[in-house]
């Protein structure tokens, strides 16, 4: 896991009280008993990040983080929270 916000852009240090946590599930290479112990790997994104950026996974490549749809930003910054 990083010990600081996954943005690269941003270097604030890992505080699990603040920010999103993200869990990502990754697939074992076949027959590989070493990594079928670690499926989950971990990512912060710190509560100034959070606010603005998501984090993207898709099978096989390395995360992204992007920003967030603008739609979503202005509707927490009316205290208007979107069910996803």
């Amino acid at each position: 896991m990083y010990m600081k916000c996954c943005n690269p852009d941003c270097n604030a240090p890992f505080d699990y009280r603040e920010g999103r946590l993200i869990r990502i599930s990754k697939a074992p290479l076949k027959g590989n008993a070493t990594e079928m112990r670690s499926l989950v790997e971990h990512f912060w994104l710190c509560r100034n990040c959070a606010g603005v950026y998501v984090v993207e996974h898709e099978y096989g490549m390395p995360i992204k983080v992007r920003l967030r749809d603008t739609a979503s930003i202005h509707a927490r910054s009316g205290n208007i929270v979107n069910a996803a």
